[in-house]
C-alpha cells in the first residue's frame, strides 16, 4: 500500500479552482511502465470506481472502471479523442497535453500533467494535476 496525493488545478471561463485529494493504493513497475491503482471515493463523485494510471515512454493512460468507464490518454504535444463516462452517459472529449514531467522511479515520486479538455472543439477547461506517490 502507498499514499497517493492529487493536487488539482482547473481553470475555466468562470475562474480557477484548486483541490487536493489523498488516497491509498498500489504502485508498481512492470516491463518498463509504472502503474498506479486506486479506488475512487464518494468525494470525487465516482465512488465504487477503480482507476489505473499507466505511465510509460512519455504517455500516461487513465482507465476508470466500475459504475462508469473512461479511458483518457495524455501525451505531451498531442491531442487524443477519449471516451469519458459520467452517470448521465458517455461522451467523447479531446485531451491536449501541453506539459508532462515524469519523476517516478521504483521508490515512488510524482508525475505532473497540464492539459486542456475540449468538447465539440470548444475549450472546456485547462487542468493541471500532480500525482505524488509515497511508499
Amino acid at each position: 500500500m502507498v499514499n497517493i496525493t492529487f493536487n488539482l488545478k482547473q481553470t475555466t471561463e468562470a475562474g480557477t479552482d484548486s483541490s487536493e485529494l489523498f488516497t491509498k493504493g498500489e504502485f508498481r513497475e512492470h516491463g518498463g511502465s509504472y502503474f498506479i491503482d486506486y479506488d475512487e471515493s464518494e468525494a470525487t463523485g465516482y465512488g465504487g470506481s477503480h482507476v489505473q494510471l499507466k505511465i510509460d515512454n512519455g504517455l500516461m493512460t487513465m482507465t476508470r472502471t466500475g459504475a462508469v468507464f473512461s479511458s483518457l490518454i495524455f501525451e505531451n504535444g498531442k491531442r487524443h479523442y477519449c471516451q469519458y463516462g459520467t452517470e448521465y452517459g458517455d461522451c467523447m472529449i479531446g485531451i491536449s497535453t501541453t506539459d508532462m514531467k515524469n519523476k517516478l522511479d521504483e521508490n515512488g515520486g510524482e508525475i505532473y500533467v497540464k492539459y486542456t479538455i475540449d468538447v465539440n472543439a470548444g475549450l472546456m477547461a485547462t487542468n493541471e494535476i500532480t500525482v505524488s506517490v509515497k511508499m
